[in-house]
């Protein structure tokens, strides 16, 4: 069992079959097209909170949210969503029944519900603080205070303690396991928890600093998927986090107007 646990998730990823990468990579694909094809609505809703408070906005934003959170995080989700699927087959310690998709599902539904409602709270708070217009005076360093922030965010004890429990699924599914399609939603919650605390500022940088761009979504879904699907070494995340610091001190010295 020790070996099992040990597993993280890139050689979880090595066991993934053709039929099912091919089902992910179109699921992310379109998830990616409805992103870039409502990209404009969920611009014109930032900038008009009172109009995006009411009831319909709120669902339609919502969901396109939820949208663009499985086109971001579904990759580097995926080795967890596996292992889950994959212990669903055991009985006993042994694989005696067909994988249960249902549970799965269940288990998966609510990771990405959470993160949208993340990003809902997130981007109305931007919002209604002003933040989704152009920024003069010296809310124009708020940008690079928050790739700042991102960046020394990486070397804490929170982010490290979250992470791991992304990077080893099989861990995380021993430690955390709950029986039944219940309790696969219950651990479903329990995950998206850790990846909020993992990955949250992350999220800030992209309505902040990237103001939603299709660019800068790309760059941070590649972020997530290195840390968290990558080789299990401390200086992944440190790069990561050197690397937003260095970007926030550029854009810091252009909002000050030395470059």
């Amino acid at each position: 069992m020790t070996d099992a646990t040990a597993r993280g998730a890139p050689e979880i990823l090595r066991e993934l079959r053709l039929p099912v990468a091919v089902l992910v990579g179109t699921v992310v694909a379109v998830a990616w097209y409805v992103t870039w094809a409502g990209s404009d609505l969920s611009a014109m809703l930032m900038m008009a909170p009172s109009s995006a408070a009411d009831l319909p906005n709120v669902v339609l934003f919502f969901a396109l949210l939820v949208v663009m959170m499985v086109a971001m995080m579904l990759p580097a989700a995926l080795p967890m969503i596996l292992t889950v699927h994959g212990i669903s087959r055991l009985e006993a310690g042994r694989p005696t029944k067909p994988a249960d998709r249902v549970a799965t599902a269940l288990f998966v539904v609510p990771y990405f519900l959470v993160w949208g409602g993340f990003s809902l709270l997130a981007l109305f708070g931007v919002a209604a603080l002003g933040l989704t217009s152009p920024l003069t005076g010296s809310l124009a360093l708020l940008p690079a205070g928050v790739l700042i922030a991102a960046g020394a965010y990486q070397v804490t004890r929170t982010k490290e303690v979250c992470l791991a429990h992304c990077q080893s699924p099989m861990s995380f599914v021993m430690r955390h396991w709950r029986a039944g399609r219940g309790g696969a939603f219950r651990m479903g919650l329990h995950h998206s928890a850790y990846c909020i605390g993992c990955c949250w500022l992350f999220m800030l940088v992209l309505f902040v600093a990237g103001a939603m761009s299709l660019l800068w979504m790309g760059a941070l879904s590649v972020a997530i998927f290195v840390e968290k699907a990558g080789p299990r070494t401390p200086l992944l995340p440190r790069a990561i986090g050197a690397i937003l610091v260095v970007m926030g001190l550029v854009l810091g010295v252009r909002a000050l107007g030395f470059v």
